[in-house]
């Protein structure tokens, strides 16, 4: 029960640091924004279109090719929707990348280098051991 406290404990602190850090924001700030300028850009240039989706079926859409997801069955008909579709895939990409990279930096790298330090220590000490049998 107490390993689970303080585990607990460390991931609290870290996701604390993490909202606290800039780069967390200023990622967040940027994939919203994306999100609704991509959704504003398909609701304009779709509403010519015979097929004119509702702001919120592009709020959708656009959600859904930023986050990769992709599930919407829906295509764009018009130039500008596509090409918009084109551009919302490639820094979607690029922002889901940068934004799952920064988490587990975040989040889990402490761990790895705990472990490492761990591994290092075990490794120094079998070193210890073996010269002294010798």
């Amino acid at each position: 029960m107490l390993m689970h406290k303080r585990r607990k404990k460390i991931y609290i602190t870290r996701f604390t640091a993490m909202i606290s850090h800039p780069l967390f924001w200023i990622l967040t700030l940027a994939g919203n924004i994306m999100i609704i300028l991509g959704a504003a850009l398909i609701y304009y240039s779709e509403s010519f279109g015979l097929n004119h989706p509702n702001f919120i079926d592009c709020l959708m859409w656009s959600t859904s090719i930023v986050t990769t997801i992709g599930f919407i069955p829906w295509v764009p008909e018009t130039q500008v929707g596509k090409v918009t579709a084109i551009a919302l895939m490639f820094f979607g990409t690029f922002f889901v990348w940068s934004y799952m990279a920064f988490l587990v930096t975040t989040l889990i790298s402490p761990a790895l280098s705990t472990i490492e330090k761990d591994v290092e220590d075990v490794e120094r000490e079998l070193s210890e051991i073996r010269t002294k049998q010798r």
